[in-house]
């Protein structure tokens, strides 16, 4: 093969490869657009759990592969004002946001419980610091034990210590059995649960809370008809609700649903 064979063929590929590699750029670009230009009025595809991915057609997000949701209007939410988000109740239920008002009412919690027998007549547990309301001196306990798990085994509880266990955070309690374990092993396991009624709690849907780090945030609705966040201390959780120990008061109405999607846009839309 002559030279100049040999330059016509590194010609031939060297455009071959150009080639190959401009039709994979333009291919790439609608995508690494979509992110960015997403923005029309018609919406754009977020992942609930990633919200930064925005896209502008249906798909699977690329980190952790759960289908993409639609947001209509940049999540229906129209602007963000000095007194919260302004939105519209077409807004909300595009959103798929709902308005909840706060009330007082009887907190009904189970808790379950993991123990040991101590004797034929007494069983020891231990419980979260968060839920010690809960577990008070003659609330009333049922269960059994691994090596009899056909004996339905009640009594009530009769101590609870006023130490919390550094390591684990928990309060150990005893309990009083009505009649004495069968086949009493000592030592063996013990699986149960309690029941208590806290009379008068201010209780929210668990989707009304939103986590933000070592902060609980719910959005409230002002007088203005706007939505702000408000800080709140949580409880006890049981049964998809929230117990709320301070922040909120009774008679206040709070946005409950996709949350996530407002603070999303609160924080995107910034100043």
């Amino acid at each position: 093969m002559n030279l100049q064979n040999i330059l016509l063929t590194i010609l031939t590929f060297t455009m071959i490869g150009f080639a190959g590699c401009t039709k994979k750029t333009s291919e790439l670009a609608p995508a690494a657009r979509s992110n960015s230009e997403a923005n029309t009025e018609k919406g754009y595809w977020t992942c609930p759990m990633h919200t930064h991915i925005r896209q502008d057609e249906a798909g699977k997000c690329p980190i952790c592969g759960m289908p993409l949701v639609h947001v209509e209007n940049r999540p229906g939410l129209k602007k963000e004002t000095a007194s919260g988000v302004e939105v519209t109740e077409s807004q909300l239920k595009n959103a798929n946001i709902s308005r909840y008002t706060v009330v007082k009412k009887d907190f009904v919690v189970t808790l379950s419980l993991t123990g040991r027998v101590v004797s034929p007549h007494e069983v020891s547990f231990q419980v979260y610091e968060s839920d010690v309301a809960v577990v008070k001196v003659g609330t009333e306990v049922s269960g059994y034990t691994s090596t009899n798990p056909d004996q339905s085994i009640k009594g009530r509880i009769s101590q609870v210590d006023n130490l919390v266990d550094p390591s684990s955070r928990t309060i150990r309690a005893n309990a009083k059995i009505q009649d004495a374990i069968s086949n009493y092993v000592s030592e063996t396991s013990f699986f149960g649960k309690i029941q208590n009624t806290l009379k008068n709690q201010i209780l929210v849907p668990e989707d009304a809370v939103l986590h933000a780090g070592k902060r609980d945030l719910v959005y409230v609705f002002n007088q203005a008809g706007n939505i702000e966040p408000r800080e709140v201390r949580i409880g006890i959780k049981n049964q998809g609700e929230y117990q709320i120990l301070s922040g909120l008061a009774a008679g206040e109405v709070i946005s409950a649903g996709a949350n996530f999607l407002i603070d999303s846009e609160a924080k995107l839309r910034g100043p």
